[in-house]
């Protein structure tokens, strides 16, 4: 971890001023309130592109903790304010509203002790419930404010969202850094963003008769192709590259030749030039692996042909472990108790402020998460407090606060 200055130190801050002591240590009396709501949340199916049932559930809680002039966008994006000092600097604090589970998924949440199951509990209905339960702290404070924090969430980060909620936020607002809440690691404070680049490949052919027909192009023969070319590249351990086929379908039948393949690759790389590149492998293999079958063919009924197209294309990012909005977050951490330590290389909404030359951290919402992105997703309540108590001294420290300068600076 690196080491905290000492105008940095959240503990000093308290100590300076009681308020702040007193509204750290409500945060854990009133957190079983935002346990609820973390869960009211959960149970409101918002797969990506489809957030705004759970969008305007969480503006109704927003504006319930005092927020100002919460609002949400056409897109679903939900942001308010709370205002100190005009004239101080500017934080953004979200967390995200979408899940990678669609409509039919079945979202209730189940106890189990101090354990919640459910799909998205974790992730990241625990981000959203960590910056409902450090707005309400932040709101108490507001008067002495040396900045202005915007609080919300945002749709767009799973998948195909491609962060569009963060970047249309970023197109139409100001600010001077931005933190994320996600995650389920406790300790784990994300500084760097990995690119991503995501394809839809649309393999199609004439089809026919696997016996009569034979010999004729096959789409999926085309697509597998392509699989085979991309699974047998290779990439570097650092800097941390890597592919996936995700997705691989088509076809009716094993007496027919396959007319349609749908194939998803997805690449990603915590470097810009080892992304590119990869991505130009990709797309050459997957056009000479077309070329291959086609050549191999009988073309008298017809040609496999393709569509590729790009969903995602996130660029990567790094936040300079100096950099004030770092140092407010790990003394933030510290301050609540946490053992912070900057961890591997992520793909958050912290990445297009990254790449875009705002500082940025994507910060843990507080408790233990595990198998995220799958129907058996759980997350254990256990000392979740820790994690708004984190987000509000971060946001103290970052904007300043009474005769304390802010961290950051205001441009």
């Amino acid at each position: 971890m690196s080491e905290i200055l000492v105008n940095d130190d959240a503990t000093g801050l308290m100590d300076e001023y009681p308020e702040i002591a007193g509204e750290f240590a409500a945060i854990e009396t009133v957190e079983p309130h935002f346990i609820d709501q973390q869960i009211r949340l959960t149970e409101i199916s918002s797969p990506t592109f489809a957030e705004h049932e759970r969008s305007a559930a969480f503006l109704a809680m927003l504006t319930d903790v005092g927020v100002t002039n919460a609002v949400a966008d056409e897109q679903g994006n939900v942001l308010g304010e709370i205002r100190g000092d005009e004239a101080g600097p500017k934080l953004l604090i979200t967390a995200h509203l979408d899940t990678v589970f669609d409509a039919d998924t079945d979202v209730t949440v189940r106890p189990d002790g101090a354990v919640l199951r459910g799909p998205g509990i974790c992730d990241d209905d625990r981000g959203l419930a960590a910056v409902l339960a450090a707005a309400r702290a932040l709101v108490s404070v507001r008067d002495r404010l040396g900045g202005t924090v915007l609080i919300g969430a945002n749709v767009g980060e799973e998948g195909k969202g491609d962060l569009a909620g963060i970047a249309a936020i970023m197109d139409t607002h100001e600010f001077d850094a931005f933190i994320t809440v996600d995650g389920g690691t406790p300790d784990r404070l994300v500084t760097r963003g990995t690119g991503c680049i995501s394809y839809v490949v649309e393999f199609v052919g004439p089809g026919g008769h696997a016996f009569g027909d034979f010999g004729r192009p096959s789409a999926i023969h085309a697509a597998a192709r392509a699989t085979s070319g991309i699974i047998d590249l290779d990439v570097p351990e650092d800097p941390k590259t890597v592919f996936n086929v995700g997705v691989l379908r088509g076809g009716v039948t094993e007496t027919a030749i396959g007319f349609s393949c749908h194939m998803e690759i997805d690449l990603r790389s915590t470097d810009r030039a080892e992304l590119d590149d990869l991505d130009a492998q990709v797309r050459q293999i997957t056009a000479a692996a077309v070329d291959t079958e086609n050549e191999r063919s009988d073309l008298s009924a017809g040609a496999v042909t393709f569509e590729m197209t790009q969903t995602v294309a996130i660029p990567t990012g790094s936040q300079d472990q100096g950099a004030p909005i770092v140092r407010a977050a790990l003394a933030g951490m510290a301050g609540a108790g946490m053992n912070p330590t900057v961890g591997n290389p992520s793909t958050t909404d912290a990445n297009i402020p990254m790449s875009r030359g705002v500082q940025a951290v994507c910060m843990p919402g507080g408790g233990i998460g595990q198998n995220m992105h799958s129907l058996e997703e759980w997350f254990d309540t256990t000392d979740s407090f820790r994690g708004p108590q984190a987000i509000f001294l971060t946001a103290l420290l970052a904007v300043g606060y009474g005769d304390r300068q802010p961290l950051l600076q205001h441009n």
